[in-house]
């Protein structure tokens, strides 16, 4: 029997310590606003990205001295944690970032705006609309009278409204020679079932057209893609995501959702991978999912997949794209590596973040007391893929636990096994894939 495991995480994070600009960490601008800048001794590693309904403790407590938060254009958002009655009212204050040339480990950043809270009900609520012309990551301090906010900071929300529309297209990127799949079907065959499979899927939205395009035909980096080799991602180039096939000429694929079919991935057991919560339809840096048509089980044995097998795969990583995380956590998803500014590694993680915060996709707890996909399992770890989300093929017994797991036949259930091959989404993640499908621009 033949099963599919999918997994996600978080990994070499890129560090964004502060530049050391400020001498200080309270400063006043010409116009009287106190500035309290993120802290410049704290890493800011722990982000935030809109409707996300995780508990996200490890945000929250770093709140206050600097925290990541993802924002797009024309979107309003709202922050929101509960209020702590023995502390003064704090004020918010964001900041837009910025590289920094030739330094890969800081950035820079300027100050947005200040912001008072409303109180509604028990809760502090800052809210701010986004004037960005582009996805953007904010910093961010939380401060009373120029000082660090020494609050609790319970049940911490993100939410936000797009202003875009919820339907959306595929760009189906085939990278160097594809054989048929498994069971026989070619590149048309396997775009049309797709293309079908991602309108029944993805219900609560509207994906209006698939189209293909074939590297090699790229009209400035084709060259680089013969149609006669077949394209390992993390062996034949650096960039794993092959970012720079995202950005076609052509009106119709301009805005539309990325998915990148190669020969197979350079990593035992993966099948596709993507960022969380991408934020970017179309062009961009990291704005494709990648799928493979091929599994590498070791150095010796890359074994065809079947075109459900596929299909399934580009269908579970879109959610990872669209802001979905599993439905039961694994020891992976938790475990985030931080590549430190001398190249050493050290983890972090929210351990908090072991369900996803819907209340409709049943949370298993086997599979975290299970101890499956533990850093290093199934890989050697110094071939990771940053920001992934990992799909991979393992073997489960027949009566292994994991079949009473009451999410497995959920499309972001982290094991997907013959029987439940053909999973499905449930009306709140669905909510969450369009709410993300509005913010992105498109």
């Amino acid at each position: 029997m033949k099963n599919v495991c999918k997994k996600w995480i978080w990994l070499c994070l890129l560090l964004f310590s502060l530049a050391n600009f400020f001498t200080a960490c309270s400063t006043t601008d010409a116009d009287g606003d106190r500035t309290l800048v993120p802290d410049p001794d704290h890493l800011i590693v722990y982000k935030l990205f809109p409707n996300d309904l995780a508990r996200n403790d490890s945000a929250a407590a770093n709140l206050a001295r600097g925290i990541k938060l993802v924002v797009h254009p024309k979107a309003s958002y709202k922050l929101s944690f509960e209020i702590d009655s023995t502390q003064p009212v704090p004020e918010l204050q964001l900041f837009r970032t910025f590289e920094i040339q030739n330094d890969k480990y800081h950035v820079g950043f300027s100050k947005v705006r200040t912001l008072q809270p409303t109180v509604v009900g028990n809760r502090y609520e800052y809210s701010f609309k986004c004037e960005e012309n582009q996805m953007s990551i904010w910093f961010t301090s939380l401060g009373v009278d120029g000082k660090y906010y020494d609050g609790e900071i319970k049940n911490i929300r993100f939410t936000g409204m797009g202003a875009y529309s919820d339907h959306f297209s595929i760009n189906l990127i085939v990278v160097g020679e594809m054989e048929n799949t498994q069971d026989g079907m070619n590149v048309e065959e396997l775009s049309q079932l797709m293309l079908k499979k991602f309108r029944e899927k993805y219900y609560g939205v509207t994906v209006d057209t698939l189209y293909v395009r074939y590297a090699h035909e790229h009209p400035t980096v084709g060259y680089k893609y013969p149609a006669d080799r077949p394209w390992v991602s993390g062996l034949n180039s650096d960039d794993y995501y092959l970012s720079e096939l995202t950005e076609w000429p052509e009106d119709e694929v301009s805005h539309a959702l990325n998915i990148v079919l190669v020969h197979s991935i350079n990593s035992n057991n993966i099948t596709g991978f993507s960022p969380l919560f991408a934020g970017v339809l179309g062009a961009g840096n990291e704005s494709s999912v990648v799928i493979g048509e091929h599994v590498k089980k070791s150095s010796e044995e890359i074994s065809p997949l079947t075109s459900m097998n596929i299909v399934m795969t580009a269908i579970h990583e879109a959610g990872h794209f669209f802001g979905l995380r599993h439905t039961s956590t694994t020891r992976r998803d938790l475990n985030q590596v931080l590549t430190l500014e001398d190249g050493s590694n050290s983890e972090v993680g929210d351990w908090s973040n072991i369900e996803d915060g819907l209340t409709d996709t049943p949370f298993c707890d086997y599979i975290l007391r299970s101890g499956l996909y533990k850093q290093g399992d199934e890989e050697d770890c110094t071939n990771v893929i940053p920001n992934a989300v990992f799909a991979t093929n393992a073997s489960y017994a027949p009566k292994s636990p994991l079949y009473q797991c009451k999410d497995i036949d959920n499309i972001m259930f982290p094991v997907t096994v013959d029987e439940y091959e053909d999973g499905s989404f449930t009306k709140q993640q669905m909510e969450l894939v369009r709410s993300s499908l509005v913010i992105f621009p498109h």
